[in-house]
This record gives C-alpha cells, sequence and structure tokens, in this order.
C-alpha cells in the first residue's frame, strides 16, 4: 500500500510542501500518492499573485524572489526566456504568478501527483488508525479519491480580515484591498477615501487611487509609520553577535530559552559594531510617521541598509528562537521592536515612494493621527480623532490577514471545523500552534499530531514573521526531515 499525503492549498505554502517532496529520493517518491486541492482560480499561485493591477508589484526584487530558494536565479531567467525586461528590480505581483504557474505545472508532471481542482470544506481524523478522510465542496465528485489519508498538509492560508472598527457591512466599506482591480467598479472621483493601515497593502491601495483616480485620500494606522524604502545597494556585513555560530549554540541549549535581555544584549553590541549608538538612536534616523519618514530613506541610505540587513538578520534568528522565549518576554519584543523590525524589514520598492511622496507633496494624500473610533452613516463615515472628527465617502481597510480568535467565525469553514473539532488550536500570536522544528499541528485533544502539518500564512504566529516565499519553502522542507 502506497502512502497517501494530502496537500490543502495549492498556494505559495502548498508549493513549498510539493517542492519539498520533489527533493525526496525516488526509492521515497515511488512509496507515495500524493493529491493536491485546490480551486482552479487559484491553483498553483494562491491569493496574493493572482490577476491584478499592474502597479500591485512584489516586494521583493526579482533576483531575491524565486519558486525555489536553492535556484534563486530562476525568475530572472524565466522572465528573459519568456521576453520580459530585467531592468526593473521589481515586476507586477500577476506575473510572478505566471512565473508560479508555469513552475508548478513542470514540477507536477515530474511527481506521483493527482490533481483535485476542488475545495476542501472539512477534515475528519479516526485516531485509532491515525488517518484522514477528505470532505470537498458539495457537487465536487472526482474519481479515484482515497478513503483515508495518511498524511495531510495544510496549506489553506486564506484568511479572514481583521475588521478593527467592526465596520463589515457597511455602505462604502471595503473589507479586503485585494484585488486592486475590484476598485475600478466603484465610482471615488472627488470623494475622500480613508485607508486603514500603512503596510505594504495601504501602499498597494494608495498608488492605485492615486493613478486611476481624483479621490482625496486619508491613511493611517496606530503609528502612521510606513514601510522603510528597500535600500538595494550596500556592503556584504560581516556579523559580529548574531553569527551562526551565536545561533547554533543558542538552539543546542539543554534549557530551551531565550531571553529578552539576551536578545537586548546582542542587538545593542551588534549596533555598536556597525556604527550606530543605540536602536533608539538608529531608528530615529530612518523611522518617522507618514511623510517624514519616507523621505528618511532618501537622507540616510547607508544607515537603513544596515538596519534593513540587521532586520532581516534578527527575522532569520528569531524562526527557531521566537518559541524559546515566554510570552511576557515576546509581549514586551513587540513592544520595544516589533514594529519597526517589520517595517524594515518588508521595504517598499523606491517606486512606490517616490509615488507616496509625490501624492503628499500635491496634497492628494494625507496621515490622520490618534484615530479613536470610526462610526457608519447612510452616507458615509465619521473618523473620530482626539481632538476632531470628519466625514469620509469610502473605507478600504488594508490591516491584513490573521487567525485569531475575534475573527474566527469569518474564517473558512475548514478552518472553523479544525478548531472546533479540536484537531487544532489558535496560538496565543494568532494562526495555529505547531511544533516549529516538523511543523506538525499541535491538538489540544491529542497532542504532537503525528500526521498533520500547518505552512506558510496559517502558522504566522508561532513561526516569526513567516511571510517570505524563501522563509515558507525552508520551514516545508521540516516536514520531511526523516522521510529520505
Amino acid at each position: 500500500m502506497k502512502k497517501t499525503i494530502g496537500i490543502v492549498g495549492m498556494g505559495v505554502s502548498g508549493l513549498a510542501v510539493l517542492l519539498a517532496l520533489s527533493h525526496q529520493s525516488e526509492d521515497v517518491l515511488a512509496t507515495m500518492e500524493i493529491f493536491c486541492f485546490d480551486d482552479s482560480h487559484h491553483f498553483g499561485k494562491g491569493i496574493p499573485f493572482q490577476e491584478d493591477a499592474a502597479l500591485a508589484l512584489i516586494n521583493s526584487p526579482i533576483d531575491d524572489i524565486s519558486f525555489d530558494y536553492r535556484n534563486m536565479s530562476d525568475f530572472m531567467v524565466w522572465l528573459r526566456e519568456n521576453g520580459y525586461s530585467t531592468d526593473q528590480s521589481y515586476v507586477a505581483r500577476a506575473l510572478y504568478g505566471k512565473y508560479l504557474s508555469e513552475r508548478a505545472k513542470s514540477l507536477l508532471n515530474q511527481l506521483p501527483v493527482r490533481v483535485v481542482t476542488s475545495r476542501v470544506e472539512d477534515i475528519h481524523y479516526f485516531p485509532q488508525q491515525q488517518q484522514w478522510q477528505v470532505e470537498l465542496e458539495e457537487g465536487a465528485t472526482p474519481n479515484g479519491l482515497p478513503v483515508f489519508f495518511d498524511e495531510i498538509h495544510l496549506a489553506c492560508g486564506a484568511l479572514p480580515v481583521l475588521d478593527p472598527y467592526e465596520l463589515e457591512g457597511a455602505l462604502g466599506y471595503h473589507a479586503d484591498p485585494y484585488p486592486l482591480k475590484q476598485f475600478a467598479r466603484d465610482e471615488f472621483d472627488g470623494q475622500t477615501v480613508a485607508v486603514i493601515g500603512t503596510g505594504l497593502a495601504a501602499i498597494d491601495v494608495i498608488k492605485w487611487l492615486v493613478s486611476d483616480t481624483k479621490a482625496s485620500i486619508q491613511a493611517f494606522s496606530r503609528s502612521n509609520v510606513f514601510p522603510t524604502v528597500r535600500i538595494l545597494e550596500g556592503p556584504v556585513i560581516d556579523w559580529q553577535f548574531f553569527t551562526d555560530e551565536t545561533l547554533n549554540q543558542l538552539l543546542n541549549q539543554a534549557e530551551h530559552s531565550f531571553t529578552l535581555t539576551t536578545f537586548d544584549n546582542l542587538l545593542s553590541s551588534e549596533l555598536q559594531a556597525l556604527g550606530f549608538k543605540s536602536w533608539k538612536e538608529a531608528t530615529k534616523q530612518v523611522l518617522a510617521p507618514g511623510q517624514e519618514g519616507i523621505a528618511l530613506a532618501f537622507e540616510h541610505p547607508k544607515e537603513l541598509y544596515l538596519l534593513q540587513q540587521l532586520a532581516s538578520r534578527i527575522t532569520v534568528w528569531l524562526t527557531d528562537l521566537w518559541p524559546y522565549m515566554s510570552l511576557d518576554d515576546r509581549k514586551a519584543y513587540q513592544e520595544t521592536y516589533g514594529k519597526a523590525i517589520v517595517n524594515l524589514r518588508n521595504p517598499m520598492p523606491d517606486d512606490s515612494a517616490k509615488v507616496l511622496l509625490e501624492a503628499f507633496k500635491q496634497n492628494k494624500l494625507k496621515t490622520i493621527a490618534d484615530v479613536s473610533d470610526i462610526t457608519s452613516t447612510d452616507q458615509g463615515f465619521t473618523i473620530i480623532t482626539k481632538s476632531d472628527k470628519f466625514f469620509v465617502n469610502h473605507i478600504i481597510n488594508a490591516t491584513g490577514y490573521h487567525l485569531t480568535p475575534a475573527n474566527l467565525s469569518s474564517a473558512t469553514p475548514l478552518l472553523q471545523s479544525l478548531i472546533n473539532q479540536r484537531l487544532c488550536q489558535l496560538d496565543a500570536q494568532g494562526g495555529l500552534t505547531i511544533l516549529p522544528e516538523t511543523a506538525q499541528v499541535l491538538s489540544p485533544k491529542y497532542g504532537v499530531m503525528p500526521n498533520l502539518y500547518a505552512h506558510g500564512a496559517l502558522v504566522n504566529g508561532v513561526i516569526y514573521q513567516n511571510n517570505s516565499t524563501i522563509k515558507i519553502q525552508r520551514m516545508a522542507e521540516r516536514a520531511f526531515k526523516g522521510s529520505g
């Protein structure tokens, strides 16, 4: 009998699982039957890389993103082979989606895979035999599906949006910013549009509004700090304290513990080695609310480059050390460093920064400080700040996607069922709880699930900033460490 493996969701994380399987030996693959589930619209590219407005760009340079992290030049090769220019550092997300789909098709042809273009609505566990049954959407009747699966990989990262002001359903409220092309149906000219959020999704929305409408745009978040501008050129850094050797020593300690004090000391020492006095002084040079913060990138590119590299290094470290930190330390870390690290590690393209700066200059874009509440009216919305209140016609929510107790009721039926059956549990940091070493799901009912794994956006709480294609690919490999 062959081992039956189900991969639920075939976007970036599902493809990462398939890619990890492709690195198994031929003998191991010969013992497997792999079934890949997703609807035909998203199969092979997922939600972020679907067809959309051309100005929705990938946020990584074309030489720093790939279908396979072991071959980082592959996307550049594909672009050239298909007649696309490689002169620009960034391309449309839809183009990267086309590349993903082509590479996925090629990989599917090499492996013992059966494609099932139906959504999985539910999963049932049979503990005595440690096997799974998959329930498909109504009307789906594919032939030849096994009755039981030996192993399930959850890669269904379509998470619910956050709704911080509870505006869902209000006329003029757009709960999800993607795809951007949806907004072409609405009339924004001469209207005031508020964008909730100042992250990368908000930047996409603002760029679209600037490009395609004559709207007045007002953006806000708790900090009003936009992502930094990616600095592409800079020296290779010889880390003095955040070294591979130190990381391995910390991971191999008998007691699995990593304290905020240890992190503070390492960061302080590394900053001084890079020429900075302190974290506060360093971030003051490159981070500030609104227009001023974006402009700082062009005033301090050398310093920003170093801090962006440092933030990326920290994120790599915390992949495994984050679970070793106490909840109190994690909370304190987020308060002190969290937002700044995100803005440094997830920067915007240079061209996007220039669009925003020009919009600020022409008074098309403003930021709103100290928003305390938003109420909906028949005509639009009243935004209430500490010192004022004013009216806007539309609100576009660009706060992101996350799985929390507060929005579980908006999650897919599959995710709700997994939680209700107590096969999975929500982590204190959001998302599903897994063992980081193996990607195995932790169940409140059964403990560590030997044959249920979760990947990608689903575990972006336990796994610190699990939102880059490369990191998702590396994490997927952990599920097959002992397979051959």
